[in-house]
């Protein structure tokens, strides 16, 4: 081991046990270390940012782009100069165009990704009940997940107050449909479950690789 590969092992060493430190409580030594990281990962997103999106898109179209990539250049520009004027209380009415355009662009790609990655996967999944060879029990165990879930939630329509001291209440499902939903929140619970057992499991997995590392760094240090 070099001493530079020492000297970043010994980092991470230090680093590592700060870290353990908050199972005694929160100290000064694991407050150091978050705000150490936290400005490590601001200063990569930065670097990113700056590599990624200001480079390529606002300061190269200026200097090897043609005419309609400084155009675009000029206007992605705009939006963020109306961005930045957000900063201010007075002018923050001037960039909410900006912002609207952004969380729009936003909300478009979510839904988008939700339906190309999920709903269209799930139907698809869904849909196999009626292929002979996929296996009847998994296929139906998904049509019934799938199907009870989305009628879990089916709401009512709610009654209109008949006067303004009245409240308007939602109107009761069928019992029928209570019980669809009884079952379909079972298929929620474990959904959630295994999403909760997934995130352990992958800290589990990073405690282990962190005291392995440890045994390791003072066993090559002792012998």
């Amino acid at each position: 081991m070099t001493s530079l590969d020492f000297v970043g092992a010994a980092l991470g060493f230090l680093l590592t046990l700060a870290v353990f430190s908050y199972i005694w409580g929160d100290n000064a030594v694991f407050r150091v270390v978050s705000h150490l990281f936290i400005g490590v990962a601001a200063g990569y997103v930065a670097i990113v940012v700056i590599d990624s999106v200001i480079l390529p898109q606002l300061v190269f179209p200026f200097v090897d782009g043609d005419r309609s990539a400084k155009i675009f250049a000029i206007l992605f520009l705009i939006l963020s100069a109306l961005m930045l004027v957000k900063i201010s209380p007075r002018l923050t009415k001037v960039g909410t165009p900006a912002v609207a355009y952004l969380v729009g662009v936003g909300a478009a790609a979510a839904i988008g990704g939700a339906v190309m990655g999920t709903i269209f996967p799930q139907s698809a999944a869904t849909m196999r009940v009626f292929n002979v060879q996929e296996n009847p029990l998994n296929a139906l165990i998904v049509l019934v997940g799938t199907l009870t879930t989305m009628l879990y939630f089916h709401f009512g329509v709610r009654r209109k107050a008949q006067n303004h001291d009245d409240e308007e209440h939602a109107a009761p499902r069928a019992g029928w449909m209570e019980s669809i939903s009884d079952t379909g929140r079972v298929f929620i619970a474990i959904t959630f479950a295994a999403l909760f057992t997934g995130v352990y499991l992958a800290s589990i997995t990073a405690l282990v690789e962190r005291m392995a590392f440890l045994w390791n760094f003072v066993k090559d240090l002792i012998f």
